[in-house]
């Protein structure tokens, strides 16, 4: 689960921040663990709790957040350990961080995989659809659930190990990745057609966090393929399609420039935002604020660049966006009112 505060009223359309469970277990001792995924009355206390506790350190003096938060229904998310929990890889919960996945599927296990034929009758989808149920009838609600949608070379990495990197490279594994491509592709695919069922709203976002480390070149000739297949998916039934390409993005604009259609764009902090505004005229350009920066800066470096970033996008700022996340413990207080401050002027 994501701690997210959305901050409107800007110049531009709103900026996000997000705080890791390690900011909340060290200042707060709010424990993840087992509890925040598996028992939905812990998850609901817990959340409000924290949006009291976001609103009396930053909220009342920044005009963000609300006083009296009101429960709501908040589904359990496994983050990037779905597919290693759905094949029954270990997956370690830390009071202190995000579910980890352990382990890795052998090259033959890889090739024995086949998409399930209902995943809300698979672990962990049923849990989430289970969880839902419950938290509906608790609150008087009738909140769809909703099945996270992740990435293809994200998921082929987190089942196959970092090694499948180098089988990207490697024709005497073109089998494998090919299995396990069309594998995560043909998760996807049920996920983004189940939601569609539930919600005519859903936005499928492609999580291309692990592409930059693959490399443009790589990413085009072995991964794009999968993208493009999912991308025209959703175009033809009408649906919308997003990208987070958390990574250096100067490489890639060409690339995914063939997706004109795509609504919604994040970038990383290394990419240039101009050249992305003018390829993709239409779509919402969200850009991810350096973790480093946002953490171990000073004040007024952190001033400096949201100055430099509101000057490279101005005349977009309509659809533009900042997200500034994973803030962890060693976060000093100025800086998030640094950031705030900056936003707002």
């Amino acid at each position: 689960m994501w701690f997210c505060e959305r901050i409107h009223d800007l110049k531009i359309e709103e900026a996000v921040i997000n705080f890791l469970p390690s900011w909340w277990y060290r200042h707060y001792g709010i424990e993840y663990g087992r509890k925040m995924y598996f028992d939905p009355d812990y998850r609901i206390e817990t959340y409000i709790n924290m949006r009291e506790l976001y609103y009396q350190r930053f909220g009342k003096d920044t005009g963000t957040c609300c006083k009296n938060p009101k429960p709501m229904v908040i589904q359990p998310d496994f983050d990037n350990t779905f597919y290693q929990s759905m094949l029954g890889l270990e997956v370690r919960f830390p009071v202190d961080q995000y579910p980890m996945g352990i382990g890795a599927l052998t090259d033959e296990q890889i090739m024995d995989l086949e998409v399930p034929e209902d995943l809300w009758g698979v672990y962990p989808y049923k849990e989430v659809k289970s969880q839902v149920e419950y938290m509906n009838r608790r609150l008087g609600t009738s909140v769809p659930p909703m099945m996270k949608t992740r990435g293809i070379l994200n998921e082929a990495v987190q089942i196959c190990s970092t090694e499948f990197y180098g089988y990207l490279l490697d024709e005497d594994y073109e089998d494998v990745i090919k299995k396990a491509m069309g594998f995560v592709s043909g998760v996807l695919q049920q996920q983004i057609r189940r939601n569609c069922e539930l919600d005519s709203d859903f936005m499928h976002i492609m999580m291309n966090c692990t592409c930059a480390v693959a490399g443009a070149p790589t990413y085009k000739s072995k991964v794009f393929a999968y993208d493009w297949q999912l991308y025209e998916q959703c175009v033809k039934h009408g649906r919308s399609i997003g990208l987070h390409h958390c990574g250096r993005f100067d490489d890639f604009v060409d690339i995914y420039g063939t997706m004109d259609k795509l609504s919604y764009i994040e970038i990383g902090h290394e990419s240039s935002i101009r050249p992305v505004l003018e390829q993709f005229k239409t779509a919402h350009i969200q850009y991810i604020m350096s973790t480093k920066l946002l953490n171990f800066g000073t004040v007024d470096e952190i001033r400096e660049k949201i100055g430099e970033i509101l000057e490279e996008t101005e005349g977009h700022w309509d659809r533009f966006s900042i997200q500034a996340p994973d803030l962890d413990a060693s976060v000093p207080d100025e800086n998030i009112f640094a950031l705030i401050d900056a936003l707002k002027k």
